[in-house]
């Protein structure tokens, strides 16, 4: 005869990772059936009972059959069928017969997170019901979901199923990441396992997989040191110093289990060596779920035992490490235990994390947190919604960044055998780095006649961390031949950002990055303007010739230039404001070439000044026109001396004095440029 045999709730009692398994049902007479599913039942195999209680019903229509069918369905976790069968027999009890299910409906409606309906119905059980235990565990039950139905999930926290690669259809636990490896325990099965006689290797074993990425790779077992063949292996941890692995073997005997011990291997220079069992944490109970962590300054194991006298049925200890493999007496660690389970510890950094469903919680078993003040452990608190759900969330593990790691849920997977939270699969969790990328365009402010502020390339930007009294974190960046700037800044910080360029006015701007929440996108401009020269003036005095520096000429010509307007619009509009003056305007050239030549190219020049002040309606016996050519020189370049372009450059201009008129004028000073034209 064939054995349907599921020891589904394994993770949590047995402590080695779930099985499904299976076989077909063999038509039967009623009475034979009701008697199987019962031996089924009593042997801990719910998914045989339930496959028969169900055909039973589909025959007879016994409520309190179909009441059975929900309560197995409750106990695989398929909570929608178990809420579905729940519903039938308790909205529609008007004997009275099914009060005590409304406690497991009320159970089901909050798997499957419908928290107000559930809050209903815990509340009902609460003033119908006779079990005492049931309607305290009631009240604690309805104080999770409220705390749900309240919760905010973390817009932060990225929470994604480690893959098809590494999950198999049944269960999985007990994930550990050490130097680039995933530990885990795993049966990586794809199909049900039917126990007859034909069933192969169906041991759970732990397992390995390279991560590269995100990506794992397919994952191997262990060895035999590890994987001992007629055990399962599960519950797999790694010490912080990476050197000492720590696991539960469970044996099973005549479908039940038969112990639950504690297992360390050392790790050597050609990988793990043989397993060994520790002392002084095992016993005639059953241990499981070790994991090593540090209270009063030194080494301890933490593990999960249902230790006669605890509190609960599970209850989490430590036991001090005296040597390799060798721990003191068990202590419980009776302030974090309750009356129901606490198990999977993980310790890090001063904080105990456990999963349990002895606290408020949002679904079954919820992850909590506990602080270690060097003397007690702080009240446990729920790690919030997204590592916890509706359903049961354990085995959580924080790499050493304390911003990523892994956990193990029955929330709706890939690939289930059975129902769609049948079965626990490996997780991976992390809190998106916050990120603030700042962008600044600088841009110069725009001049008469621009529509806009056109961009400033060559400027320079601090950004300035003013979060502190005394700054001093400084990301300074120069774009010689850009106006845009690229930034990362990080949250909960203020900011001053500068932008600067020589001759101009710098810019300013504060930032704040407190208070956000997720990675964001500024972009800012900055405007810089010209600095401002002081205006300095001049007194012109009649016959004092002044030079007209940006008047120039291409070679051997004397059309104006575009460039030589300014100063001709000057000196026009001078002559407007004062209409009794007359001027000469004069040219000059260097001593170079030949001084008829030059005198004549330099009266052409002086005419052309003439004839455009003249068009700007200018009289023209206001304006004496005199071309010098090389008769003016102002320095030692005369005619056959050798000079360098520049000193030749200083006799070629074009002046002007007053002839007439007001004896003295006071006007802004001319800005002396330095002039290109050649004769």
């Amino acid at each position: 005869m064939r054995t349907i045999f599921s020891v589904f709730f394994a993770v949590t009692v047995f402590g080695f990772p779930a099985l499904v398994l299976a076989q077909p049902i063999n038509r039967a007479t009623p009475e034979a059936m009701l008697k199987s599913a019962g031996e089924a039942e009593a042997d801990s195999n719910p998914y045989a009972a339930l496959e028969l209680y169900e055909k039973i019903y589909d025959d007879n229509k016994d409520k309190q059959i179909y009441a059975k069918v929900g309560l197995l369905n409750f106990q695989v976790r398929d909570y929608v069928a178990a809420e579905k069968a729940f519903s039938r027999l308790v909205l529609r009890d008007r004997k009275a017969e099914f009060t005590e299910l409304q406690y497991w409906l009320a159970m089901s409606m909050k798997a499957n997170a419908k928290y107000q309906e559930a809050i209903d119905m815990f509340n009902q059980y609460i003033g119908s019901g006779t079990d005492e235990k049931l309607k305290l565990a009631a009240k604690r039950e309805i104080a999770g979901c409220e705390m749900a139905r309240k919760a905010k999930p973390n817009d932060l926290l990225l929470v994604n199923n480690g893959g098809k690669t590494i999950n198999s259809p049944q269960t999985e636990g007990s994930p550990v990441y050490n130097s680039g490896e995933l530990y885990f325990a795993s049966i990586q099965q794809k199909e049900i396992v039917v126990l007859d006689g034909k069933e192969g290797d169906w041991y759970s074993k732990i397992y390995t997989s390279s991560a590269t990425g995100k990506e794992f790779a397919q994952p191997t077992p262990l060895g035999q040191q590890i994987n001992r063949e007629g055990f399962h292996q599960g519950n797999v941890s790694v010490s912080p110093d990476g050197k000492t692995m720590y696991f539960t073997r469970v044996e099973m005997q005549n479908m039940g289990l038969s112990s639950s011990k504690i297992f360390y291997s050392v790790k050597g220079s050609d990988g793990w060596g043989a397993a060994n069992e520790v002392s002084g944490a095992n016993g005639e109970h059953i241990a499981k779920h070790p994991c090593e962590g540090e209270l009063y300054g030194e080494k301890v194991l933490f593990f999960v035992a249902n230790i006669p006298g605890g509190k609960g049925g599970f209850d989490l200890y430590y036991a001090p490490k005296k040597g390799e493999g060798s721990f003191g007496l068990p202590v419980a660690l009776d302030m974090l235990n309750t009356t129901e389970d606490e198990v999977t510890p993980f310790y890090r950094d001063g904080k105990l994390y456990f999963s349990s469903n002895g606290y408020p919680s949002f679904g079954g078993l919820d992850v909590f947190e506990s602080q270690w003040n060097g003397s007690t452990w702080s009240t446990p608190k729920n790690m919030g919604m997204g590592i916890n759900t509706s359903l049961d969330d354990q085995y959580y593990f924080q790499n050493t960044d304390g911003q990523s790691g892994f956990l193990v849920s029955n929330r709706p997977g890939p690939n289930n055998l059975k129902s769609k939270t049948c079965c626990d699969d490996i997780y991976s969790w992390e809190i998106e780095r916050v990120k603030v990328e700042f962008t600044a365009k600088t841009l110069r402010r725009k001049r008469k006649g621009e529509k806009e502020n056109p961009p400033l390339d060559g400027c320079t930007l601090q950004v300035i961390d003013v979060t502190e009294k005394n700054p001093a974190n400084v990301d300074e960046k120069t774009n010689s031949a850009g106006s845009q700037f690229d930034f990362t800044l990080a949250p909960e910080k203020s900011y001053i950002v500068i932008a600067t360029h020589e001759g101009y006015v710098p810019d300013t701007l504060t930032l704040n990055t407190v208070g956000i929440k997720k990675t964001t996108r500024v972009d800012k401009t900055m405007t810089l303007r010209l600095i401002k020269k002081p205006e300095v003036f001049d007194t012109i005095r009649t016959n004092e010739p002044i030079r007209l520096n940006s008047i120039y000429y291409d070679f051997d010509d004397d059309k104006i230039l575009p460039q030589s307007e300014p100063d001709l619009q000057f000196l026009t509009d001078l002559m407007q404001q004062y209409p009794d003056m007359k001027i000469e305007l004069s040219s000059h050239t260097d001593a170079q070439g030949r001084s008829d030549y030059n005198e004549k190219l330099s009266q052409r020049r002086a005419d052309s000044a003439k004839k455009w002040i003249v068009a700007k309606g200018i009289t023209s016996d206001r304006i004496t026109a005199v071309g010098y050519g090389e008769k003016q020189i102002l320095n030692r370049c005369l005619d056959g001396v050798e000079c360098p372009d520049e000193e030749h450059r200083f006799n070629r201009r074009t002046e002007f004095k007053i002839l007439s008129g007001p004896t003295s004028i006071v006007i802004e000073r001319i800005e002396k440029r330095d002039p290109k034209a050649k004769n």
